[in-house]
Formats: structure tokens, C-alpha cells, sequence
């Protein structure tokens, strides 16, 4: 959950995950936007007393595309969740940094986004009134929509940051792997609570490796990693690509990483949602 505190003055925004983290890759939240005013409803509802959706630079990114009806769709879904939501990072390099320096509580989210949305946010106000300040108003995502249009430039340059880091370690990864393929197997990790970016990013390079050799990787292909990594070392429950839960879902066990669904399984993770326990 995210909201506005003030201390010594100066207003401060606090986020922290409340119930169970729920990672929606874009897929999902068009879906839930549009295609079943039940299920989206039922999502919600259960969100709102269950969960907390972690929401990245990625889902920013990927949400500048749609438009007209569809984007409208997308805003109303979005800004229904309130204040039910985390601001989580799109690079995973930078989470697994984190998690090494053992900023272990805040590893997952984003400064960067919280600074920047928030300005944002205060700059379209007019006045600083209770009602403009209360997290149910100000804190809603659906304004993301408005925000990312003024900002392609910069987010593009994000996603081409991530493109090349994840090209280049495949492409060193890869030689290291085909000169002496056992050598990758010394750098994979196990799995520890305090660090799963670590261990997802890790696995799933060296799955990458051994799967998409002489395959050129695509800008899509590095945001549905970046997806898979945040989502399913930081979520509950998390939606992604079919490929991508298979990916995970092979990784090394034991491990405590998200329950994956993928597009047919939709209903299924509402309904696990709305089984669990009410968070206090």
C-alpha cells in the first residue's frame, strides 16, 4: 500500500506490501480490465483486502501503447485499486545490488518511481487540501496512463539500458558457457529467502543460455525478463507469458518463489486470491 505521511514538515511517501504481493505482467492487467466485469470486480474486491499489487517501470512502459477505449479501460482498472499498490523496479541488476548491500526490506522498490510519480502528481494539483492528499485520490495508478505519454523519451532510453545489460551478460555468459559448459554451473546460486532476485536472474540467465542460442534477443524479449525476474522473486502471485512460467517453473528446487499463472489460469489466481486469509 502507498500513501502520504508528514515528518518535520515535508510530505513523505511510504509503500509497503500489505497481504500478498500480486505481480501482474500487461497481459494481465488489460485482461482484468476488459474482459470480464465479474472477474474484475472479484479481483478488486479481494485486492483490496488481501493484497498489494507490485506495479514496475515495466508495466509504465509497456501501458504507453494502448489507446482510445482500450487505454481507458486500462485507467479505470488501474485507478479501481487505489491505494493497493508498490512502486517495484524495472532493472533487475539494480535489485540484485540491493540485495547484496542487504537492503533486504527494500530491494524490490523503486525510489525512483515513487519520486518522480509523486511530483508528478503534486504538480497537477492546484491545492494541497485533505481531499486532493488522501491516498484513495491521490495515489490513483491510473494517472500512470497520462504520465508515461510525457515521458516516452526517457523510458525508452530505460528499456534500451535493459536491453543491452541483458544482451551483453547473455553474450558473455554464452561464450563462457560454450568454452567450458560447466563453468556457469560454479555461478548459480541457492536459493535464500533474503536474496530470490539473486537466484532467479542467475537460473534464468543460464536457462537463456542453453535455450535461445543463435536467437537475436528483441527489446520484448528483455521487459518479459525483467517481468519474470521482479515478478516471480517478489510476488505472491504473479501473471506471466506461458514461456516465461515454464522458464520459472524449471528453475531449482527448493526455492519459495511466486505462484505463476499464465492466461488460461487467470480465473484461478482470482479465485486463490480471494481464498486467502484477510491481512489486519
Amino acid at each position: 500500500m502507498i500513501r502520504l505521511s508528514v515528518e518535520e514538515g515535508a510530505w513523505v511517501v511510504l509503500a509497503e506490501t500489505r497481504g500478498c504481493p500480486v505481480y501482474l505482467d500487461n497481459w494481465a492487467i488489460i485482461n482484468l480490465a476488459k474482459e470480464c466485469v465479474s472477474r474484475r470486480r472479484r479481483f478488486v474486491d479481494a485486492l483490496r483486502q488481501r493484497g498489494t499489487v507490485l506495479f514496475s517501470w515495466t508495466n509504465a512502459i509497456e501501458l504507453a501503447g494502448p489507446q482510445g477505449a482500450s487505454a481507458e479501460a486500462v485507467r479505470s482498472f488501474l485507478d479501481s485499486l487505489g491505494p493497493h499498490w508498490v512502486p517495484v523496479e524495472l532493472n533487475p541488476w539494480m535489485v540484485v545490488e540491493r540485495e547484496r548491500a542487504g537492503l533486504y526490506a527494500q530491494a524490490a522498490v523503486s525510489e525512483s518511481f515513487m519520486e518522480a510519480y509523486t511530483q508528478e502528481r503534486f504538480a497537477s494539483h492546484q491545492s494541497a487540501c485533505a481531499s486532493d492528499t488522501s491516498p484513495e485520490q491521490f495515489f490513483r495508478l491510473g494517472t500512470v496512463l497520462d504520465w508515461v505519454q510525457k515521458d516516452r523519451d526517457s523510458l525508452r532510453a530505460r528499456t534500451a539500458e535493459i536491453h543491452g545489460a541483458l544482451r551483453d551478460t547473455l553474450g558473455q555468459w554464452r561464450a563462457q558457457y560454450e568454452t567450458d559448459p560447466s563453468s556457469l554451473d560454479r555461478l548459480l546460486p541457492t536459493f535464500e529467502e533474503c536474496r530470490p532476485a539473486t537466484f532467479v536472474l542467475s537460473h534464468l540467465l543460464h536457462l537463456l543460455v542453453r535455450e535461445v542460442k543463435g536467437y537475436e534477443l528483441m527489446p520484448n524479449d528483455s521487459l518479459d525478463f525483467c517481468h519474470a525476474v521482479v515478478g516471480a522473486a517478489y510476488g505472491g502471485l504473479t501473471t506471466l507469458d506461458g514461456e516465461w512460467k515454464r522458464r520459472i517453473e524449471s528453475l531449482a528446487t527448493p526455492n519459495n518463489l511466486a505462484k505463476i499463472y499464465y492466461g488460461p489460469e487467470l480465473d484461478a489466481l482470482v479465485s486463490k486470491l480471494e481464498s486467502m486469509k484477510i491481512s489486519s
